[in-house]
């Protein structure tokens, strides 16, 4: 067994970790500090977890699941409303999102339900969907449709990546429309003014047209090369709201310009890229973590990146590794160190 450990991918992560930082920090110096704190516990986390065997979760997804599964349901009994939503548990010490360890249990048991199937098989691919949908459910009655959308993108790359047919993929687009409608209809309020904002956001300025107005305010005034770290007028003077989690795009291109902007999405390009070379060389169960890790990395990056330029509705989808939040940066930094164990492990 030759154990390696891939210090290139591991400085990739530092370097996005560094750039969030000297961001959140020109915006809240405080939060900058809670944020260095979850990134020391992080990577305990991910060096603690490269040691075990990853095959470990492979017969842990089922608790793991049902845990996530426990921990959404429990949001209902014990979890407070935050902004119109309850996504968060409050321990006293620190808050926790369930949606987070749902994601990690998803990609283990969708991991190991196609470890000896495929998805080329429609009936596998309904039983996959309905293995997901318990925790759906309880995510979108949160409600928090970005992590609804999360889930989703996990279940779609694996199964993707497990051969679906073209004409599965048809079915699913048009069971996905009709969906997409009826779900609608079931939206809060802001949600749905959230997407017919998306529209026409000048239609309400002030209201629900305020976040991307902002945010697009703020892409704009950075030009090229930023008006510099800490010389935001968007997010330094509070006009940009959530600026360090959902919006710390539109505060890094305001701040550090297109460079800055650029910077970070091939940071993120290269992080992903690292992460899929390595499923050529590893057994199924490590493939399909890793596709099912790198397929919610995708998805969050290109929702979080495009709803701050504009380009799609904004959902409070956070950037993986980036945004501000613990529970988001620890989950991401575990599903890293299976990865860091899946490469440690692999008999080459």
């Amino acid at each position: 067994m030759k154990k390696k450990w891939d210090a290139l991918l591991f400085l990739v992560i530092l370097a996005i970790g560094s750039l969030s930082l000297l961001v959140i920090f020109s915006i809240d110096k405080n939060l900058a500090a809670n944020q260095f704190v979850f990134w020391i516990i992080g990577l305990v986390t991910l060096f603690l977890i490269s040691f075990l065997d990853y095959k470990i979760w492979g017969k842990l997804s089922i608790p793991f699941y049902f845990l996530a599964i426990f921990t959404l349901s429990l949001l209902f009994l014990v979890g407070e409303p935050v902004r119109g939503s309850v996504r968060w548990i409050d321990l006293g010490i620190f808050r926790f999102q369930p949606s987070e360890i749902a994601k990690v249990g998803t990609i283990f048991i969708l991991a190991v339900f196609y470890l000896e199937r495929s998805a080329a098989d429609f009936k596998n691919l309904i039983y996959s969907f309905l293995i997901i949908l318990p925790v759906i459910s309880l995510i979108f009655w949160e409600p928090d449709v970005g992590n609804v959308l999360a889930i989703l993108g996990i279940w779609f790359g694996i199964s993707l990546a497990c051969g679906i047919r073209p004409k599965h993929l048809t079915y699913l687009s048009i069971s996905l429309l009709i969906l997409g409608a009826i779900l609608f209809k079931l939206l809060a309020p802001y949600q749905q003014a959230r997407i017919k904002t998306f529209i026409n956001p000048s239609a309400d300025p002030l209201g629900t047209g305020y976040h991307l107005i902002q945010s697009k305010i703020a892409v704009g005034s950075g030009e090229f090369i930023g008006r510099g770290l800490g010389r935001g007028s968007q997010s330094g003077l509070k006009f940009l709201p959530e600026a360090e989690s959902d919006f710390i795009f539109a505060a890094t291109v305001e701040q550090l310009g297109f460079l800055g902007g650029v910077l970070l999405i091939i940071l993120f390009s290269f992080l992903i890229h690292k992460i899929l070379k390595i499923t050529g060389s590893v057994d199924r169960f490590g493939q399909l973590v890793i596709v099912g890790t790198a397929s919610f990395l995708i998805l969050q990056y290109t929702v979080n990146i495009s709803m701050n330029m504009g380009l799609l509705p904004i959902t409070g989808i956070t950037l993986p590794l980036y945004s501000y939040g613990g529970s988001s940066l620890i989950s991401t930094l575990f599903l890293l160190g299976v990865i860091f164990s899946i490469i440690r492990f692999n008999r080459q």
